[in-house]
């Protein structure tokens, strides 16, 4: 099997903390590290020869908020942190989604753990997913939380998952209703378009959310898309794939 690259920056604090305490615990078998001096959104991903990478990264947000998150790459719009304009990034779905639940089974009480929606580079042909400790330089710093990620990636990587891929339309940033619905049930998420992505949500970009996430079917936040049902539902039924609704789907 090719190994899974584990991908950090030397400047960035999160980051950096992460890998070593990875390498302190033991860098298993089917993975190989790889760190570069650029900043997480502008790393030279693609002179990795792995395939599938796994990169370490902080988190940062004006709250401050404790979290643990995952997620997908890519630009629904304009370029504001990395990437390309439009283009998004192949998915590690399966993986992503036994980080979440490993991240979610071991984080302390007060810590937010979810998936974030599609956002930031880089760009890449190759497939990727971003694990992040957040939000302030006080978590990045701390080697317990960085523990905590390092030992999700070596125990909950390579599970078992049996799950349905999927990509989400509709509601905020940090995807509670998606994560829910992961954390509950046999449910993979690729990539996520938030409701304020929407107005930008085409088919060339359904596609992509679709092909580069290896999606079987779409889940709609029904609450999360606001005016924009009718459009999405559309879109939906024009793309071949069934789709459900994530309230219905949590009720079951």
């Amino acid at each position: 099997m090719e190994k899974i690259a584990l991908v950090y920056s030397t400047t960035s604090i999160a980051s950096l903390n992460i890998a070593k305490q990875i390498q302190e615990l033991g860098v298993p078998p089917w993975a190989q590290m790889y760190g570069f001096d650029e900043d997480e959104i502008n790393l030279p991903i693609d002179t990795i020869p792995q395939e599938n990478i796994i990169v370490l990264s902080k988190h940062a947000s004006a709250a401050g908020t404790k979290s643990f998150t995952v997620h997908a790459l890519g630009n629904f719009n304009k370029v504001d942190f990395g990437g390309e304009e439009k283009t998004l990034v192949n998915t590690l779905a399966k993986i992503s989604a036994n980080l979440l639940r490993g991240l979610s089974a071991n984080a302390p009480e007060d810590f937010s753990v979810c998936y974030e929606v599609t956002h930031h580079g880089p760009n890449s042909k190759k497939n990727i997913c971003f694990i992040e400790l957040g939000s302030s330089v006080n978590e990045w710093n701390n080697l317990d939380w960085a523990k905590i990620i390092a030992k999700v990636i070596i125990e909950y990587t390579l599970k078992e998952n049996n799950d349905k891929i999927v990509i989400g339309l509709g509601g905020g940033h940090y995807t509670p209703t998606f994560t829910k619905l992961a954390l509950r049930q046999n449910y993979s998420f690729g990539h996520i378009c938030p409701v304020h992505n929407l107005n930008y949500l085409d088919k060339n970009l359904l596609n992509q959310m679709i092909t580069k996430s290896g999606a079987t079917e779409i889940i709609l936040d029904w609450k999360g898309l606001k005016e924009h049902k009718d459009k999405i539902v559309l879109l939906c039924e024009n793309s071949g794939l069934s789709y459900e609704r994530a309230q219905i789907l949590l009720k079951q």
